[in-house]
């Protein structure tokens, strides 16, 4: 994990790093449509939402699946986004997993909005917006948090995924 050090990023924010909207997946996306959508956009992570609802429930990391491709050949789970994807909340993977046994769920477009995950036991989210600061991103990203999800004020709207590989891009430019 890249380390930020404190330097003064002269009133950059989030915005000057140009993040490409965010491109979504819904769980029952097979993986190999998931890498191509991400290869296409050049993603790393990409946001995974509910069918019906649009709810943000977690991101599919597709650094880690292209680095072990055999990984998910092997396994006995079905090739699918909810089997490998990284879940927010575990209410959240219960209620979809009961939903999907019990309904065909409709995939949603790729870029459609994405709603905020709904929160519970006093959950908090960092919102993190088009205009935070940089150094707020790179004191985010030092807390050992690897990807930040940007939302307008109230965190109801995503925009964009950042990542650590998006500001060093900024740093070098």
């Amino acid at each position: 994990m890249t380390k930020f050090a404190n330097r003064d990023y002269r009133g950059a924010t989030i915005e000057d790093l140009n993040i490409p909207p965010a491109v979504s997946i819904n769980p029952s996306t097979p993986l190999g449509v998931a890498i191509a959508i991400a290869y296409e956009n050049e993603f790393t992570y990409l946001p995974v939402i509910h069918e019906t609802n649009k709810r943000l429930l977690g991101v599919l990391n597709v650094e880690e699946l292209k680095k072990d491709q055999e990984k998910f050949k092997r396994s006995f789970l079905r090739p699918i986004a909810k089997n490998y994807m990284l879940w927010f909340n575990q209410h959240s993977k219960q209620k979809y997993e009961a939903e999907f046994h019990t309904n065909k769920q409709q995939s949603t477009p790729v870029r459609s909005t994405i709603l905020r995950p709904k929160t519970g036991n006093g959950q908090k989210y960092h919102v993190l917006t088009p205009d935070t600061p940089l150094e707020e991103l790179a004191e985010f990203f030092n807390s050992g948090i690897y990807f930040a999800i940007i939302t307008n004020g109230e965190g109801t709207f995503v925009y964009g995924v950042a990542t650590p590989e998006d500001l060093q891009k900024y740093e070098k430019s």
